[in-house]
């Protein structure tokens, strides 16, 4: 763990950094919520920085990753803002090296991690597996949890929790029905007033 920077107890992988970091409750959340990432997943963030294009089209996936991108790093590089990084050791490699890392630092800090935010169902699952394994007490949890987090303090209000949602799993693409159902995991909003049907889980 890197000793120049606080840990905060929500541990946040790439995708859900980038997802969140596209929202427009980005700052609201770099202002109230302390978050932690890794070294691999900060990597991961330079390379969809640096191979993605700034000028390609909005709303298109290369624009939400370098744009994404951007917003994460720039905070990370931010003093004054609660987003922190720890070191992996020994340093995971390969396509799923991000969630690896957080799964690593998990093991072997437990008791410094309330919350995983990540919404790749595979790695929801291997980081299950580990907490269950183990007798930890840490929640996995979807990005869309740290809108909640939000809500529940009474910095945002219920309309726009539920519209912030819709807009995230609008602009990722996560539409599909176990990807609508996994991002209102542990939520216990009713959003049905709000936002169309189909990006809320099943009743």
């Amino acid at each position: 763990m890197a000793t120049d920077e606080p840990q905060y107890p929500i541990l946040v992988d790439t995708d859900a950094l980038i997802a969140v970091g596209n929202s427009s409750l980005w700052d609201r959340i770099t202002e109230n919520i302390g978050l932690t990432t890794t070294n691999v997943c900060q990597q991961e963030l330079k390379r969809h920085h640096e191979q993605n294009r700034s000028h390609a089209p909005e709303g298109s996936r290369s624009y939400r990753l370098h744009h994404g991108s951007t917003r994460v790093l720039d905070a990370l590089e931010d003093t004054e803002t609660p987003l922190t990084r720890v070191t992996s050791v020994p340093r995971p490699h390969g396509a799923d090296a991000g969630e690896q890392s957080l799964e690593q630092h998990l093991v072997q800090h437990p008791k410094a991690v309330d919350y995983v935010v990540l919404m790749d169902a595979h790695g929801r699952r291997s980081i299950r597996r580990e907490i269950q394994n183990r007798d930890l007490e840490a929640r996995v949890v979807p990005p869309t949890f740290l809108f909640y987090i939000l809500y529940d303090n009474d910095l945002i209000s219920r309309t726009a929790f539920c519209e912030t949602c819709a807009e995230l799993l609008k602009s990722e693409g996560w539409t599909g029905y176990h990807a609508v159902d996994a991002a209102w995991e542990g939520i216990p909003v009713d959003c049905s007033d709000v936002i169309d049907s189909d990006l809320l889980p099943p009743s």
